[in-house]
């Protein structure tokens, strides 16, 4: 779930949550400067900022705006050659900021590239199916191994839908008398008799107390009648919540993320409320979550800082070091899959689906599974299932933040299905 608009390249990220590393802080301070017209000192803070975090898209497009007007082409042309290692899209050729660079060969060659972005990855590999007359917010796909039929969590209309196993029309599961919120991650448990929800109050659903981050609590709804068995609410501590992703661990438990406070949660077994696992200053804007193959780390997604490594044991928590080719900003959703992970990544143009192999120590290694396919446009987390990953390809996120005049028509969803290798 994304909090943050989709990465379009402006000048500054402003951030109001609550947390404050470092490289969020100098990039306010930057903004500072710049609306100060204060250069040397915006130069300054974006030159920390990268060697604190080299995989930062938006600070090396920063880094070029200001090196390029100052006569510092070689600096300006390398932080946009960092972009494209990064295989990200950008107009760069429309940019006065630019102007300088338009004679230089060197430009000429990378605004195209920018321009164009990697070319299409993985249109040989993937399947789709489609489903029809969509009104809402796509934000999850689940699908029943037993009976092939399809789940899906809808934000805007507060429900969970059902589809047969190769799409086409919805039909409503969830009962509308059970007053859910925005519905985000569905996991089905292991005896079939519970379908679990993360579900909180956004501004884009429906219903007049629509508002980000009022409620968030972890649904259990019985998978046979559709109807809810109990809610477990964040505790009421005068924070904005928004659960948005959670896992299983091997005791039984669930940990999920929140979106808007930096808390880790955790439901123990045979309790009825949620207590904090691990809360972080540094956390910014937790996403998804997923454990690594031998259960001792968990890899939490960071919309606006990167991919967490931490210790089950110790909840030791650090970053994961992103390759000089790839970057880990932007990503929703977490997967575990044989000897890595898999990351829907919806906060980079073009939207991506990353595997990850994360190291030890220095940089992990990741490659692109899947991007610039026409139907992936406006990407939703997925699921594992068997040798098959599934995502939601066009969410619907875009039609309606920020809120449209008129609601849009419906429209057909396309679900993306590519081979876990």
């Amino acid at each position: 779930m994304r909090i943050l608009n989709t990465f379009t390249f402006t000048l500054f990220l402003t951030l109001t949550l609550c947390a404050t590393p470092r490289h969020v802080v100098l990039m306010q301070e930057a903004g500072a400067a710049a609306r100060a017209g204060e250069t040397d000192v915006v130069l300054a803070k974006l030159k920390e900022i990268a060697v604190l975090r080299p995989d930062y898209p938006r600070v090396h497009l920063n880094l070029a705006q200001y090196h390029a007007p100052a006569g510092e082409h070689e600096a300006a042309l390398a932080a946009l050659q960092q972009l494209a290692e990064m295989g990200i899209r950008v107009n760069v050729g429309g940019n006065a900021a630019f102007d300088s660079l338009r004679e230089l060969p060197e430009f000429q060659e990378i605004a195209p590239r920018l321009q164009s972005g990697p070319d299409p990855i993985g249109a040989d590999n993937v399947a789709t199916l489609e489903l029809a007359e969509v009104t809402g917010i796509i934000e999850s796909c689940l699908r029943d191994p037993a009976s092939g039929a399809l789940f899906f969590g809808d934000v805007r209309n507060r429900c969970v839908w059902k589809s047969g196993p190769v799409g086409g029309a919805l039909e409503k599961f969830t009962s509308d008398d059970d007053s859910l919120n925005g519905v985000f991650r569905l996991a089905l448990s292991a005896d079939r008799k519970t379908l679990w929800a993360s579900s909180a109050t956004v501004g884009v659903m429906t219903g007049n107390d629509a508002e980000d981050g009022k409620r968030a609590a972890i649904v259990a709804i019985d998978f046979e009648t559709g109807r809810v068995r109990e809610r477990y609410p964040t505790p009421d501590d005068g924070r904005k919540h928004l659960i948005g992703d959670f896992i299983f661990a091997e005791d039984g438990s669930i940990l999920a993320t929140d979106s808007m406070s930096p808390v880790l949660w955790r439901l123990a077994p045979g309790s009825t409320t949620l207590e904090t696992w691990l809360e972080l200053d540094d956390f910014v804007n937790l996403q998804g979550i997923a454990f690594s193959a031998d259960g001792r780390t968990l890899f939490v997604a960071d919309y606006s800082n990167g991919i967490w490594r931490i210790d089950i044991a110790t909840k030791a928590a650090s970053l994961l070091t992103a390759p000089a080719n790839a970057t880990f900003f932007g990503i929703d959703g977490l997967y575990s899959v044989a000897d890595g992970i898999l990351a829907v990544q919806n906060g980079v143009n073009p939207q991506r689906v990353l595997r990850i192999e994360p190291a030890a120590d220095g940089p992990s290694s990741a490659r692109i599974v899947a991007c610039g396919l026409p139907a992936m446009t406006d990407l939703a987390p997925g699921h594992v299932s068997g040798d098959t990953f599934s995502f939601v390809a066009d969410s619907g996120w875009v039609l309606f933040d920020p809120t449209p005049e008129k609601s849009p028509e419906p429209r057909s969803v396309t679900i993306v299905s590519v081979p876990v290798e």
